[in-house]
Order: structure tokens, then C-alpha cells, then sequence
């Protein structure tokens, strides 16, 4: 079993397959016999205690969904972002020390901005996902629901 988990924006929300409610916070349960369930959050800790796990592995698994959810949200702000200003306004360091002047610190330039957006979009955000997810697939492959 393998998790993903994403938001979805506000007007944008889909049905709980589990139980039917609006949700926008998704969390995707793909088992290894290829089937797989988009369910909230409620209904993703109803379906964590009604599997096989202890509740130490109950909580190791909700921690890899929110670090998947983290880095999902982190690649929707840096999707978002068009300038280094908007970023930093938002919260996001763009400051660097100047290579000429040493000890001064200034505001990224559009092109290493850029750069770094590149680097994040397309390399360390899709490979920490990548690494998470067979970490969990790894780590949860013995997992399985109990029926009532």
C-alpha cells in the first residue's frame, strides 16, 4: 500500500469514495492489488483502525501523508510564485549573500529565481514525493483492511 495526499482549491472538491462527503483535502489509498480509494480525512483515520496496524504504525502512516501533503503544498506555492518579491512576501527566503560583496545580503535576481523554481518544480519536490511514497510502499506492504 502507497498513500498520496493533495488540496484541492476551494470550489474544486470531489466525493468522499468512502462515505460520500464534500472534501478538498484528498487522500488517496492505492493497495497493491491495484485498487485504489479518495477519501478524506475522517474516513482515512476510520480506515487506518480498521487495518492491520498497531497504533504506533497507525501514526508513522498518518506522518508519511502529511509529508507527502507538506510537499504537495510547497509545489502549489512554487507553482504560484512568479517573482522572487511575491515568494518572500509570502514567507519564502529569497535572499542570498551577494557574490561581490561578502556579508551582504540581497533579494534573488528573476533569473535565479527562476533557476531555483525550476530546480524545485522539476527535481526536489517530485523526487522527495517519489522517495516517500516507496518508503510507505516499503514500510506498509503488509497492510490490510479488516472487514467488519
Amino acid at each position: 500500500m502507497w498513500i498520496d495526499c493533495y488540496t484541492l482549491p476551494k470550489d474544486q472538491g470531489i466525493c468522499c469514495e468512502h462515505c460520500g462527503a464534500y472534501i478538498r483535502n484528498v487522500f488517496v489509498l492505492h493497495f497493491d492489488d491495484g485498487f485504489s480509494l479518495k477519501c478524506g480525512v475522517e474516513c482515512f483515520n476510520k480506515l487506518i483502525k480498521k487495518t492491520n496496524l498497531t497504533q504506533y504504525g497507525a501514526k508513522l502512516l498518518k506522518k508519511q501523508a502529511d509529508r507527502i501533503k507538506a510537499f504537495n503544498e510547497m509545489r502549489d506555492n512554487w507553482t504560484r510564485w512568479q517573482t522572487p518579491e511575491e515568494a518572500e512576501s509570502d514567507g519564502c527566503f529569497q535572499r542570498i549573500e551577494d557574490p561581490d560583496k561578502p556579508g551582504l545580503w540581497r533579494i534573488r535576481t528573476q533569473a535565479e529565481f527562476e533557476e531555483e523554481r525550476a530546480f524545485m518544480l522539476n527535481n526536489l519536490i517530485p523526487y522527495r514525493i517519489s522517495e516517500i511514497q516507496a518508503e510507505t510502499k516499503t514500510r506498509f506492504k503488509n497492510v490490510r483492511v479488516k472487514s467488519d
